[in-house]
This record gives C-alpha cells, sequence and structure tokens, in this order.
C-alpha cells in the first residue's frame, strides 16, 4: 500500500497504457511538484539564473573591464543552459529511487521516468528562456541568423542531460559517494564551457578542449541562434550531436541491463 499523497497521485493520474501520454503526464506532475508547492517556485526558477548573471556580469565588467555587446544576454544564454544540465543530471542521478513507489506498483517502462524527467527540466528552461526574450527585446536584440537550428541544438543538449542523469544513476547505485565528484567536475565545467569566453577563443587556443566538453558548443551555437553577431560553429554542431547520439545509446543500453539490480539494491 502506497502512503505518500504524491504516490497517490501519480498512481491516479498516469495512465497505465498510452506512452507519450504517461510521459506527458508525469513530466506535468513533476513541475507542479517542483515549482507550484512553493509560494514563489516560479518566480525563483527565474530569479536564481538572472541573479548568478547579474553577479557575473558585475564582475567581469566593473572589475575586469569586460566591454562586449549584449555581454549581459553572452552570460545569462550561457548560464541558463548550463543550469538545465546540472538540475537534469543531479536529479537524474536519484531519479529511480525517488519514483521508488512508482517502480514498485506499476507495469511499464522505467526509461519513461527520464523522459518525463528531462522534459519536465524543459518545460522549466522554457521560463528562463522567455525571460531571455524578454530581455532581448529591452537590449534591441534581434537575434540570430541560425534560429532554426535551435531546435537541434537543444536535442542535444537533451540528450547529454539525460544520458548523464542515467550514468549517474546506475554509478550511484555502486558508489553513492560519486555524486560529489559529480558535483567537482560540474564546478569545473562551469568555468570550462565557454560560459564566459568566445567559443572562438576556446577553438583557437584550446581546441582538444571544445570537442573533449560538448557543452562548449552546445552553448557557443545556443549564442549564435539567440544573439545577433554570433559565429555558428558547424563542426562543432554536428561534432556534438553525433558525441550525444553516442552517449545515449550507451547510457539507454546500460540502464536496460542495469536497471533491475538498480532498483534492487534501492
Amino acid at each position: 500500500m502506497i502512503k505518500s499523497k504524491l504516490g497517490d497521485l501519480y498512481l491516479n493520474y498516469i495512465p497505465s497504457n498510452q506512452r507519450l501520454e504517461r510521459i506527458w503526464k508525469l513530466a506535468q506532475v513533476d513541475f507542479k511538484k517542483r515549482y507550484y508547492n512553493d509560494k514563489f517556485g516560479m518566480l525563483w526558477a527565474i530569479v536564481n539564473p538572472m541573479s548568478q548573471m547579474l553577479i557575473y556580469y558585475i564582475v567581469f565588467t566593473k572589475f575586469f573591464n569586460r566591454n562586449q555587446e549584449n555581454f549581459i544576454l553572452f552570460l545569462f544564454g550561457g548560464i541558463i543552459i548550463w543550469m538545465a544540465f546540472t538540475e537534469a543530471s543531479n536529479r537524474g542521478s536519484h531519479l529511480l529511487k525517488q519514483k521508488k513507489y512508482l517502480v514498485e506498483n506499476i507495469q511499464f517502462d522505467w526509461m519513461d521516468l527520464y523522459y518525463s524527467h528531462i522534459l519536465s527540466v524543459l518545460l522549466g528552461f522554457l521560463f528562463n528562456l522567455l525571460a531571455f526574450g524578454v530581455l532581448s527585446i529591452f537590449y534591441k536584440n534581434t537575434g540570430g541568423p541560425y534560429w532554426y537550428l535551435f531546435p537541434i541544438v537543444m536535442l542535444t543538449w537533451a540528450m547529454v542531460s539525460l544520458s548523464c542523469g542515467i550514468l549517474l544513476g546506475i554509478v550511484r547505485s555502486i558508489i553513492d559517494d560519486a555524486i560529489h565528484v559529480w558535483n567537482i567536475l560540474t564546478k569545473l565545467g562551469f568555468w570550462a564551457s565557454g560560459i564566459f569566453f568566445e567559443t572562438a577563443f576556446i577553438l583557437e587556443n584550446y581546441r582538444w578542449a571544445a570537442f573533449a566538453n560538448p557543452f562548449v558548443g552546445i552553448i557557443g551555437n545556443t549564442r549564435a541562434c539567440l544573439l545577433a553577431n554570433n559565429e555558428f560553429f558547424f563542426d562543432l554542431f554536428f561534432w556534438d550531436l553525433g558525441y550525444a547520439v553516442i552517449l545515449y545509446l550507451i547510457s539507454v543500453s546500460l540502464f536496460y541491463r542495469y536497471s533491475k539490480t538498480i532498483v534492487e539494491k534501492l
């Protein structure tokens, strides 16, 4: 018997047959749980990245004399992409444990939990993207000429974020302290993914890093889609997409192989 009211909500709300509908309903419930349970949940979802953007903007412009056109939008675009990735990977690392009552009481493909999870994070990201659009109007940003490639850039982001969450979940079932190592790596990645620097600078000086870290290309090409006068990097675009597909296939294969073992250890 499920005692949790949240568990009852899931079981009553989630259809058991229509897979796409189930994924969407799971994402809806997760989204509401994250943002509507708190009085200012949705507001803080936007305030958090904007406050970070303002802090770094002040530091780089006032103390390091960074003078760049639309630098505040340059920062905001990178920060919201990275924050969405860290949220998706960190929450994905304990998703099965968090949703154990679903796994035990409904017969369905457990991978649907991860698909709904990434969709839920994307819904939150859309609100930050809306805030970016408002700022763009204020700063008279007309957008980039490659705006039509933005959905593919986001698909790349989604596959990398989803895959990292799945792989972290597998590793944490063996070594729970692995999340601390991951937290260190994401802090390092925050500074090494081109959030504060032009992608062209990283390609020219640390080309190996641009191809080793897919977020250099994802963040750089996001800016090319959303900001005027930003170069689109087609070599990184295709490389990152291939990287994401391979990582996704590996993570899904490992998940189906070890998911039952992971659940037994929860």
